[in-house]
């Protein structure tokens, strides 16, 4: 019987103990020296003392040293030789203690993958080809078991462990796989998932051998959070919780150390049905010496609790007048103004009156366009919505916020009965403010919109947000553009704006793209008030093509009244070229000047009638 098997039987008939924390444990040893992942080549005697140590305390299962074997940390030609090296030193550890203690008890060594964050397309298929390069390395060298650590996206989950047996099938070997999950202590992973939906979900997955939770939080707040948990069917569940909290001491990350008050928790969460126990962050052999200690006392694992997880039907979700009209196959008219700059909103707020009394539908408020700042969107929402009773759409920009701040605008937003909003990755900063200012990019729009559509799912039943997203229809691939329109459609994404359209070439381009996705457009229009405005559209916006045509409709000398008329003219003609396929219209607001808006908007009514 190969590894996988032996595991996968063992596992039916007794509760396993896996390993403590690599780490942290590391770093207590050895203060002064990074991160452990470094040591599997410049100290692998380290490593394997360690190793060693939790064999010792009475670990079954062994984690190697490689949770942060990535490009994170390393190079990629270094990358084969570290995981080379850290299987050496779990092996030697397994090796050394058998010889040692004169046993032959059954050990098995498992790899640990930790999450590969990246914040954009191209980067998320460049983390796909690292896993796969991490997993064919690993087994290569022998490894059968794998551990998916501290992972907050069971779709990410999926993917991997899919392609992992996928490639061991076509080798003809039998794998086993592992994957945990980190939440908070309000249970929800960095993701937005609930620890409830994380289960239901993963109980499905033919790809996974078993599933848990580690880091995060302490044991007390995951015994907390696992005894509310229901289970539809009988199912491997694993459980490694963190020593504690850490704080810091003296520059230090250091953790409470109470392995007694540990065990005792763990004892608890044996009752729950936990198969696999263990520890994260903070703990010591000594933990696992007395979590040893209760699996003599618990060696067979308890049931869980099995109850189908329901999800109410019901025909009381919030209306939202937007939406329905788009639905309905009715022209929608969106209209963006600038948040302030300075402490002044009087303008702002004016164009909010003007534009109430004109019907629009949305009014949205930019996230500091081109990275430069202005008064924050959601609050300014909030604000002209409470003035003068618009509905707004605030956009959410990804660039500005992590995830504990784009969650509480979120929630703020939501709280003050905001429930539209327009999902960006944002404008990256400027080169030359890129020493001092921070790109922060913990999502991209998509990663975002999934984000939300958990927030929908899990905190605003019933009352949703209801998101669009940002259509760049430029570039070579059009299939590509699809394909991302197409993530962001699966993601929740409701309709799209797009960037300015000036070209029949342009606007036959986002026909075409609405014909490949069937998605719902909202078409951009921005007035070009003067010969300055559209000779700067022309050379200076990436992606944004003027014709020369109508660059020639404006002269540098002419009136300011003369300028808006052809703007007027530029942009109902725009418009009416696009009525075949357009569910609507997004006006840019360009200078304030929305007498100029309304009335291009006004036209296109009119267009709209005949």
């Amino acid at each position: 019987m190969n590894q996988a098997a032996e595991l996968r039987e063992r596992i039916q008939h007794e509760v396993l103990l896996m390993d403590g924390a690599m780490g942290t444990y590391y770093s207590r040893l050895h203060p002064e020296m990074g991160e452990a992942e470094y040591a599997n080549e410049e100290h692998p005697e380290w490593i394997t003392e360690i190793h060693k140590q939790y064999l010792q305390a009475g670990a079954q299962i062994l984690r190697t040293n490689t949770f942060a074997v990535n490009h994170m940390l390393f190079e990629k030609e270094q990358i084969p030789v570290v995981l080379s090296g850290a299987v050496e030193c779990a092996r030697s550890a397994v090796e050394q203690y058998r010889k040692e203690e004169d046993t032959d008890r059954p050990i098995w060594i498992a790899a640990s993958i930790g999450p590969i964050r990246y914040s954009d397309e191209q980067e998320e298929r460049d983390v796909m080809q690292e896993y796969r390069m991490i997993g064919e390395c690993l087994l290569g060298l022998g490894i059968r078991i794998f551990v998916l650590e501290t992972f907050d996206d069971w779709k990410m989950a999926k993917r991997i462990s899919e392609m992992l047996r996928e490639w061991a099938e076509v080798q003809g070997e039998d794998i086993y796989i592992l994957a945990q999950f980190s939440v908070n202590r309000g249970g929800y992973t960095k993701a937005g998932y609930s620890m409830q939906r994380l289960v239901s979900q993963l109980e499905q997955l033919k790809s996974l051998d078993g599933f848990g939770f580690n880091c995060g939080i302490g044991a007390a707040h995951m015994n907390q959070l696992l005894s509310k948990i229901h289970f539809q069917k009988e199912c491997t569940l694993s459980v490694l919780p963190n020593a504690g909290y850490d704080h810091m001491l003296r520059g230090r990350q250091v953790y409470v150390d109470h392995p007694d008050y540990y065990s005792a928790m763990m004892r608890q969460i044996l009752q729950n049905g936990a198969n696999i126990v263990g520890g994260c962050c903070g703990t010591t052999p000594e933990y696992i010496r007395m979590l040893a200690g209760v699996l003599q006392e618990h060696e067979r694992p308890q049931n869980k609790q099995i109850q189908a997880v329901r999800k109410e039907i019901t025909d009381d979700t919030e209306r939202n007048p937007f939406i329905e009209k788009l639905e309905q196959g009715r022209r929608v008219y969106v209209v963006e103004i600038d948040s302030p700059f300075n402490g002044k909103a009087e303008k702002f707020l004016e164009a909010g009156y003007r534009l109430k009394e004109n019907d629009v539908d949305l009014v949205t408020i930019s996230d500091s366009p081109m990275a430069r700042p202005r008064a924050e969107a959601f609050e300014m929402g909030v604000y002209l919505a409470s003035k003068t009773g618009v509905r707004v759409m605030p956009h959410v920009s990804c660039r500005d916020r992590n995830v504990i701040a784009l969650r509480s605008s979120i929630l703020g937003g939501h709280i003050n009965g905001i429930r539209d909003m327009l999902i960006i990755t944002g404008d990256p900063v400027a080169r030359d403010d890129r020493g001092t200012i921070s790109a922060v990019f913990d999502f991209n729009s998509i990663k975002l919109m999934e984000y939300v559509s958990n927030m929908n799912e899990e905190v605003f039943t019933g009352e949703p947000f209801y998101y669009g997203g940002a259509l760049n229809y430029a570039g070579v691939n059009m299939e590509a553009i699809a394909g991302r329109m197409r993530k962001k459609m699966e993601a929740g994404c409701q309709y799209f704006l797009t960037q300015p359209v000036y070209s029949e070439e342009d606007i036959s381009r986002v026909r075409e793209l609405k014909k490949m996705t069937g998605a719902k457009i909202i078409l951009g229009i921005m007035p070009l008030v003067s010969y300055k405005n559209a000779l700067f559209m022309k050379n200076e916006m990436p992606g944004i093509q003027v014709p020369e045509k109508i660059l020639s409709r404006y002269d540098p000398d002419m009136s300011r009244l003369d300028a808006e008329a052809v703007a007027e003219k530029v942009s109902v003609e725009i418009g009416k070229k696009a009525m075949d396929f357009a569910d609507g219209f997004y006006l840019m607001t360009p200078f304030n000047r929305v007498h100029l808006v309304n009335r291009i908007i006004d036209r296109l009514r009119a267009l709209d009638k005949k």
